[in-house]
């Protein structure tokens, strides 16, 4: 009996320790006043830049939707503003928009939960493309749409000029509003679509859809936060301390707390036993946990060292509460679950304060 309790003060200790990293850490106080940590900066920069990688990251606070780090190899090339091809990542949207609709839909695709964990922990596109099929027999095209555009990715026609999205910020540091206001995330599908072409785009993400690395780190945000998007804020370091969105005021539903804690429990399992697991030791010592969803591509040649990557991940505390997202798209890196994935879980490591080399 004494050494199961000896064990489990242990345990606890270790777990408050874990949890107060974040605290102590080299960005404590800029977490505390919801401001960008230039430390962080730096630290990403120098991650990405140590393999000779072309790449861009961004961290956002779940708690306070505000930007915590942001870096890129050559912001002339690549930056969290760009436009890119989501690939995988997609997989996340619709999933939400299947787990929100689990009461509507008239028509049940059998083996649907073994279909959306294959699609998401294994990253199985035809698992995707019947997801995404099933999805819009059942619910229609519409309310699909409906859906992305509640996420942050609205319809844009083909036709429409390619505009920034200046109202992503609910405030921004004045000497980065040209920098970092984002191109429109947005997709081109309509009711009309061909089925082939529909379920292509929300399995693969290879066409009729862009994001940014900022527009998918809000949309991880609303995950972390049981389905409320909180106003995103970019504030700088010195400025006047930032309080926390109120999240009954400020925020936004943009989809319910039972998909986003599915979504959740996916993007951990995508690091526990998935198509990230090769990074889950990076964080083993420490209490917190990684999740996210990994995508590559794209065609038509077969995933390999020349493809572009993408990691899009929560960081869950020792409570296994979503503390921060992390979007890590990699060019020409390989596989999500490797560069963007590791350069993720490592740009966390330093940030709750336990940055020992791996």
């Amino acid at each position: 009996m004494r050494f199961g309790l000896v064990t489990a003060l242990a345990v606890m200790i270790s777990q408050v320790l874990a949890e107060d990293q974040s605290k102590t850490g080299p960005c404590s106080t800029a977490l505390q006043q919801a401001v960008v940590c230039e430390t962080a900066n730096q630290r990403a920069r120098e991650i990405i830049i140590s393999r000779n990688l072309e790449a861009v990251t961004a961290v956002m606070d779940v708690h306070t939707g505000s930007l915590v780090a942001f870096a890129t190899s050559d912001p002339n090339k690549l930056d969290v503003t760009t436009s890119l091809l989501p690939l995988s990542t997609v997989k996340l949207m619709v999933a939400s928009s299947w787990w929100d609709h689990e009461q509507q839909k008239a028509v049940e695709l059998p083996h649907s939960e073994q279909l959306l964990s294959d699609m998401i922990v294994s990253g199985n596109d035809d698992a995707g493309r019947r997801i995404a099929s099933g999805l819009r027999k059942s619910i229609g095209a519409a309310s699909v749409l409906k859906d992305l555009e509640r996420y942050g990715f609205p319809f844009v026609g083909t036709s429409t000029p390619r505009e920034k999205d200046t109202k992503f910020w609910a405030e921004v540091a004045p000497q980065w509003r040209d920098r970092l206001t984002p191109a429109l995330s947005f997709h081109s599908l309509g009711r009309d679509t061909p089925m082939h072409e529909w379920e292509d785009t929300l399995s693969i993400g290879e066409a009729h859809f862009t994001v940014t690395a900022l527009h998918l780190s809000r949309f991880l945000q609303a995950v972390g936060n049981g389905g409320l998007m909180l106003p995103a804020i970019a504030r700088a370091e010195n400025a006047r301390e930032g309080t926390k969105s109120d999240k009954n005021g400020n925020s936004t539903r943009i989809m319910g707390d039972k998909a986003a804690s599915k979504l959740q429990a996916a993007m951990r399992a995508v690091v526990e036993r998935g198509t990230a697991k090769d990074v889950a030791n990076i964080l083993a010592d420490t209490g917190w946990q990684i999740g996210g969803k990994t995508g590559t591509g794209p065609g038509p040649n077969r995933p390999g060292r020349e493809s572009d990557g993408w990691f899009a991940g929560l960081v869950f505390d020792p409570q296994r509460n979503a503390r921060f997202t992390v979007a890590t798209f990699v060019k020409h890196g390989g596989y999500g679950g490797g560069n963007a994935a590791r350069i993720s879980a490592e740009l966390v490591r330093f940030l709750i304060g336990t940055n020992t080399s791996r």
